[in-house]
């Protein structure tokens, strides 16, 4: 397959098959696959799937995997791609809280700086995903989101919350 994306995707797929040094020469070969995109939230939406696949069994490499996608996801100017990526790569490590944990944070920079229904569906999707690994941005990320009954409920699931 010619197209990057798709060959990070199917050697993804291969490498869940394999076991030890033939899996990780797949990931690695994946991975590469997916930097080759021109755009930054197309390499990191892409390579979310071997890292995903990583860190089952190697999540020390994984991480550090998942942060260097984070450092080309800050390449991205425009927040609402750059959130997509990030919580692609959010949801594929949402098992691994070590790795997740390195993907939060710039996810919420990311919501934290867009605006609109978009951004405020993913401030919803990834609530949770938050809440596991930095629960002290929650509160940001509800006020951030718009005024509605939507955000009530995100305002009213954080701890100390009066319902």
């Amino acid at each position: 397959m010619a197209h990057a994306w798709y060959r990070c995707q199917s050697l993804t797929a291969a490498a869940e098959q394999l076991r030890g040094k033939d899996q990780l020469a797949a990931l690695s070969k994946a991975f590469a696959a997916a930097k080759e995109q021109s755009e930054p939230n197309r390499v990191v939406t892409v390579a979310s799937w071997p890292v995903g696949a990583l860190a089952k069994v190697n999540p020390q490499l994984a991480s550090e995997w998942a942060a260097e996608l984070v450092t080309i996801a800050d390449t991205e100017p425009h927040n609402l791609r750059r959130a997509h990526a990030l919580q692609t790569l959010a949801f594929k490590t949402s098992p691994y809280p070590e790795v997740l944990g390195l993907v939060t944070p710039a996810l919420a920079v990311a919501l934290l700086g867009g605006n609109g229904p978009r951004i405020d569906r993913v401030i919803r999707d990834t609530f949770e995903l938050v809440r596991s690994t930095h629960p002290h941005l929650l509160r940001e990320l509800a006020l951030h989101h718009k005024a509605n009954q939507q955000q009530q409920k995100l305002l009213a699931s954080l701890p100390g919350a009066e319902i």
